[in-house]
C-alpha cells in the first residue's frame, strides 16, 4: 500500500497580549495666579516702610517736638463737647463694630464665600498680631503720659504704639479697595484720615501711633496675599 501521508498541525500561536500603556503621570498643579500681585507687593512695601520709620522714631519713647506740634494743632482745638462724644467717640466705636461683623460673617457659609469675610478676617488677625508685637517691643506710653497739656477725652489703657484701631481699619480698608469703585475708594481714604484724627483728637494716640497703625495694616493686607498658593487657596485669597 502506497504509504498515507501524515499531517501534522500546526500549533497554534498564542495571541500576543497589548503590552499595557505606560501610566501617565499626573500633571504638576499649577498654582494660581496672584491678582494684582504688583499692587499687593507695593502695599507691603510701602506698609513696611510706614512701619519702620515710624517705629524708629517711637522707640525714643518719647514724643518729638515736631510731633508734639501736630498732637498740639488736633488735640488743643476748642470744640464743643459733642464734637467729642458725638463724632470723635463714635467713629472709634465703629471700627470695633466693623471687625465684630466680620468675624460674625465667618458663621455664614454665603459671606464666607460671596462677601469674602475669609479675606478680612485672615488681614485683621494677622494685623492684630504684628501690632501686638510692636506694641510690646516699643512700649511708648500714651500722650498723657509723655506730655503735658493732653485735652483727654476718652479713657485708654496700655501701650500707644501702634494704634490698634488704624490697623484694625487700614487692614479692613485695603482689603476691600478691589472690591469697589472709585468714588468709593476715596471714601475709604477719607474714613483712614477721619480715624486718625479722632484718635488724636480724643487724646488716647499721638500721631506717630495711627502712622504706625496705617503701616501695620498696609504690611498685613500685602503680606497675605503673597503667601505661598496652598495657605492663598485656604483662606479664599487667590
Amino acid at each position: 500500500m502506497p504509504n498515507a501521508k501524515v499531517t501534522t498541525k500546526k500549533a497554534a500561536t498564542p495571541k500576543r497580549k497589548p503590552a499595557p500603556e505606560p501610566a501617565l503621570e499626573p500633571e504638576p498643579e499649577v498654582a494660581p495666579a496672584i491678582k494684582h500681585q504688583g499692587w499687593y507687593t507695593t502695599l507691603l512695601a510701602v506698609g513696611l516702610v510706614i512701619l519702620g520709620v515710624s517705629a524708629a522714631f517711637a522707640a525714643s519713647r518719647t514724643m518729638p517736638g515736631w510731633e508734639q506740634r501736630i498732637f498740639y494743632d488736633i488735640n488743643n482745638v476748642h470744640a464743643p463737647s459733642w464734637v467729642g462724644s458725638q463724632v470723635a467717640k463714635q467713629l472709634s466705636n465703629a471700627v470695633w463694630g466693623l471687625v465684630g461683623l466680620v468675624f460674625l460673617a465667618l458663621f455664614v457659609p454665603r459671606a464666607r464665600v460671596r462677601y469674602r469675610a475669609w479675606q478680612y478676617a485672615a488681614a485683621v488677625g494677622l494685623g492684630f498680631v504684628a501690632e501686638f508685637v510692636f506694641e510690646h517691643i516699643i512700649n511708648r506710653a500714651r500722650p498723657e503720659l509723655l506730655i503735658p497739656h493732653v485735652v483727654l477725652r476718652a479713657q485708654q489703657g496700655g501701650p500707644g504704639f501702634p494704634s490698634g484701631h488704624e490697623t484694625a481699619l487700614a487692614a479692613l480698608v485695603f482689603t476691600m479697595w478691589f472690591f469697589v469703585a472709585w468714588p468709593w475708594r476715596i471714601l475709604l481714604v477719607a474714613l483712614l484720615v477721619a480715624e486718625a484724627w479722632a484718635r488724636i483728637f480724643l487724646g488716647v494716640h499721638a500721631p506717630l501711633d495711627v502712622v504706625g497703625g496705617l503701616g501695620v495694616g498696609m504690611a498685613a493686607v500685602g503680606g497675605i496675599h503673597l503667601l505661598p498658593a496652598k495657605i492663598r487657596k485656604i483662606f479664599r485669597l487667590s
